[in-house]
């Protein structure tokens, strides 16, 4: 039998409304891993089935969504919390319901070190679906007057598998930006390669970017080689990424340009 598997919540909170975003799989369904390891398929999807084009909720729409989902469960049997064991009566909805206890804004989430992007599939041919990243509410505001027109909307978180918390936080390493250069990975993401982005760190089988080459969660390293030797480490997890040179603005002198 087919059924899915709801393994996480990320609740984006947005003023008064929410995202309602969970991490969910199909038990038939398997994707390779970077040691080319057969792995349980993992995305990220809203919660609106029934609204496709709207991404945004109120609590109240929330609670509708939670008994919705319920009554899907348990007419269907088709809602699993683990691999072989489905959802109680009633524990569908109170786990949905408390995705909103645990909901964060968009910005504290990207601290965190996570990556976001609409994912606009309205069109017929796959060629045509599009990402739009954004890093604040005032960017995803934007992108959602900008999309109001289409019909199928999601968000992807970049780590299809995990989503990054506070007391996942890691603050032993040293950061390099007080030096007069230090080094940082980047590449280039989404559906075109289109924009430039910046390595945070590891998860366990992918890891987690942010579109800002300042931002806090960015791993740094004090030099080049530091950092290639990096890349080869992790080559089979990092392929695509390449060391950039940031500049101190602190101890450029004047005339001299700026990395940022």
């Amino acid at each position: 039998m087919s059924y899915e598997i709801y393994y996480d919540r990320a609740f984006i909170r947005v003023g008064e409304r929410f995202v309602p975003l969970v991490n969910q799989g199909s038990n038939n369904c398997w994707e390779t891993n970077w040691n080319g390891r057969d792995i349980p398929e993992k995305n990220w999807q809203v919660l609106n089935w029934k609204r496709r084009s709207q991404l945004l909720f109120t609590e109240d729409e929330v609670k509708q969504i939670a008994r919705d989902y319920e009554q899907v469960s348990q007419e269907s049997g088709t809602c699993f919390k683990t691999r072989h064991r489905p959802f109680g009566k009633g524990e569908f909805e109170r786990w949905i319901l408390c995705g909103l206890k645990a909901a964060y804004t968009i910005e504290e989430y990207v601290r965190f070190g996570n990556g976001f992007a609409i994912h606009d599939y309205s069109a017929n041919n796959m060629d045509a679906w599009r990402l739009y990243p954004f890093s604040t509410t005032e960017e995803f505001l934007k992108l959602l007057e900008e999309l109001k027109n289409s019909r199928l909307l999601n968000i992807h978180i970049h780590d299809n598998r995990h989503v990054c918390r506070p007391h996942r936080e890691k603050k032993w390493l040293k950061d390099y930006r007080e030096q007069k250069e230090y080094f940082v990975l980047s590449t280039m993401y989404g559906l075109h390669d289109d924009r430039e982005v910046f390595f945070c760190k590891l998860t366990k089988h992918s890891y987690l970017f942010t579109v800002q080459s300042c931002h806090e969660s960015v791993r740094t390293f004090p030099t080049d080689s530091m950092a290639q030797k990096y890349i080869q480490k992790y080559k089979n997890r990092l392929s695509g990424f390449t060391v950039k040179k940031i500049v101190n603005p602190v101890h450029l002198t004047t005339g001299e340009g700026s990395t940022f």
